[in-house]
Formats: C-alpha cells, structure tokens, sequence
C-alpha cells in the first residue's frame, strides 16, 4: 500500500514543489552601485518596479500595468522606503545618504527604478553597509553591491543571512567576489524554478518511462540505475555545455536576444518537455532537445551577469565563478532527484496514474508560464 501511495503522489508533489507558484518574476534582485572618493560618496541603485509594487504598492488602478505616472506619484514613498533599508558609515561614523530624482531604467529583467545616491561620511577606509530591502517581504531577494574605492571594485551579495558587509577599502580587492559569484550561480539555478522543472522532465522521462535503447515499451520495474545511466549523464552534459556556452557568448555580449523572447522559450520547453511525459516527442533524443533549450536557458542565467555591468577586470572571473556554481547546483538537484526517481520507478503499481499526473502539472505550469511571459499578463509593464 505504501509504494502505491507513493507512486500516485510523490511524483506529483515533487513537480509542484520543484514549480512553486506560477509567477515569472522568480528572482528578485537589486543593483547597488558606488563610489568612494576622499570623503564622499557617489553612484546609483536599481530597484526593480516588481520589487516596489510589492513594498509599497505602486498600481493605483489596479490594472496590473505600473506606468510612469504611477511610480511618479509615489516617488516620495520610494525614496523614504530605499532610504529606510540602507545605511552606511565609516569608522564607526553614520554616512549621511541622499536620494535624488529616481528614473525608470530597463534592465534585462525588466523595468528598474534608478536612484541616484551621494552622500558624505568623516572617512572611507573602513565602511560598513546594512541592507534590509525586500527582506520582510522575500527572503530569496538579493542586493548586489559593487562599491568602487582608489581604483579596486568590491563586490558583495546581501541577503537575509548576510545583511552587514565591513570593508577595508585600503586593502586589495581580494578573492572574495569568486566566491560571492559561485554561491550566487548555485542559489540562481535553485531558485530558478522553470530551470529545475525542465530538467525534473528530462529525468522523468529518462528514469520512469523508457528502458535506453527500448522501442517503445513502458520500463518495467526493477530496471538497474547502470541501463538509463548513460542517457541521464547525456542529456544532464549536453544542457550544462548549451547553456554554459550562451551564458558565456551573452554575458560577453557577443549574442544578444530579447529578455522577454528568453523567458517564453524558456517557459515553451517546460511545456514540451511535460508533453514528452505524457506522449513520446523526442525520448530517443533528450540529449539533443536538451542541448537546443539549454541554450536558450543559458541567456536567462546571463541575465543576471548582464545587468551587473562589471568592470572589465572582474567579469572573467565573475563569470566563471558563476558558470561553475551554476554547475555544482545542478549537480546536486540532478544527484537529489535520481535517487528518488528511481525509488519511484519500483512501484508499479498506478504508474501510468502518477506519470499522467506529473506530465500534466509539468505542462499546465509550462503553459501559464508562457502565457503569463509572452503576453506579459501579470508582469507589471511601463505604458
């Protein structure tokens, strides 16, 4: 009895777990740029109108389109909020901040609000920063910091563990920011909920429904993890290549595509790879159609390097730290679900019951996804 429960129900949990809710705004990120010069304190951040909406509340009319007279009207309330969330000083003095006249700025993930921030502080050779935004309010919210001091970059990543970052600005900008990248490119693919459920597909249709090399037939149970070993490690390899290869090519700027175009392909190969379960589009070639969407996956991880802008002495190194936390995330959820798919494939009983289940809620998210993506109906847009 308990294996047929778990064949009914398991697989399916899995997939609304690994989907989460149906929101395309699946990371939350803000841009905090500065410079320090002698005394004083230059740069701008970018919060995204997402971001805002949520805080503080920026649609009005409540038509699910932030427009500019929107975020206008509550400009004071943005500046107070921003202000409330960060503060900086500098051996062991409170800076004063200022926040100026805020403009819209697109970035790819969409519509930003771009502060402008000066300020003065008694000294910058130690500085101390405390960030709170969007913490109360999402705790998968990220600021990313890039403070500039006597020609050396700091780069710094708050989030609701790490709030308080103190900086020495007199010594060399260490090896620190690898680090900050290679945590970050695990938390990203984590998080990036239509990256798992696509590869969940993948497994599922490798591990539960085919035996490798079948013609067809429905894997009986009992099937030893060395006969669909080969297939897992193709089809995990040929998407880590793909999107390894555009998250490169895009963060290098060398290839560009919409933001938007991005995601609704990203979200179509959720969708297809849910239909695969439920009937055999491509299962004798998964590593070739994982290969195809892993690249366009890879222009959605760029993203977030992307609207970094770092300088030039710290993209390579960023970017590889990033790539290689990308990787090891992947890694584990691919080491986490294999085991579990596997466990599942011995309880025959209900299968094509829990397959059926699982290709659908796989495609019906696929589907939302790109609805909500393509036609931007519940993504606050700038009209």
């Amino acid at each position: 009895m308990k294996r047929r429960l778990m064949s009914i129900f398991v697989l399916p949990l899995l997939c609304l777990v690994a989907s989460g809710n149906l929101s395309a705004h699946t990371l939350s990120d803000s841009y905090l740029n500065l410079s320090l010069d002698q005394q004083s304190v230059s740069g701008h951040w970018l919060i995204a109108v997402e971001d805002l909406e949520l805080a503080i509340g920026l649609d009005g009319n409540a038509d699910s389109a932030i427009t500019w007279g929107e975020i206008s009207q509550h400009r004071s309330q943005i500046r107070e909020y921003a202000a409330s969330r960060l503060t900086m000083a500098s051996d062991g003095q409170p800076c004063s901040l200022e926040i100026g006249t805020l403009m819209i700025e697109q970035l790819n993930a969409g519509p930003f609000v771009h502060l402008p921030i000066t300020g003065l502080c008694n000294g910058v050779a130690e500085v101390t920063l405390s960030y709170s935004l969007m913490f109360d309010i999402d705790s998968a919210h990220r600021g990313i910091l890039s403070l500039r001091s006597n020609d050396e970059t700091y780069v710094r990543v708050f989030s609701p563990d790490t709030a308080t970052y103190e900086i020495d600005t007199e010594l060399p900008s260490d090896a620190e920011y690898l680090w900050t990248f290679f945590i970050e490119g695990i938390w990203h693919i984590w998080i990036g909920l239509d990256h798992i459920l696509f590869l969940l597909a993948l497994l599922v249709a490798i591990v539960l429904v085919k035996t490798p090399g079948a013609t067809g037939q429905q894997q009986p149970a009992n099937v030893p993890f060395s006969t669909y070993f080969y297939d897992v490690i193709k089809v995990v390899t040929a998407f880590t290549i793909a999107h390894s290869i555009t998250l490169i090519l895009a963060t290098l700027e060398v290839v560009s595509l919409p933001g938007r175009f991005v995601e609704s392909v990203i979200a179509l190969s959720v969708a297809i790879s849910g239909i695969n379960i439920l009937y055999p589009l491509f299962r004798t070639r998964a590593w070739q159609f994982a290969f195809i969407f892993g690249l366009i996956h890879g222009f959605g991880f760029a993203g977030v390097l992307g609207d970094l802008a770092l300088p030039q002495q710290l993209l390579f190194g960023s970017l590889l730290s990033f790539n290689i936390g990308v990787e090891v995330g992947q890694i584990a959820i691919v080491l986490v679900l294999v085991p579990i798919l596997a466990l599942l494939g011995r309880a025959t009983f209900s299968r094509r019951l829990a397959l059926g289940t699982a290709g659908l809620v796989i495609t019906v998210f696929g589907v939302l996804w790109l609805l909500e993506r393509s036609l931007s109906l519940s993504v606050p847009v700038l009209s």
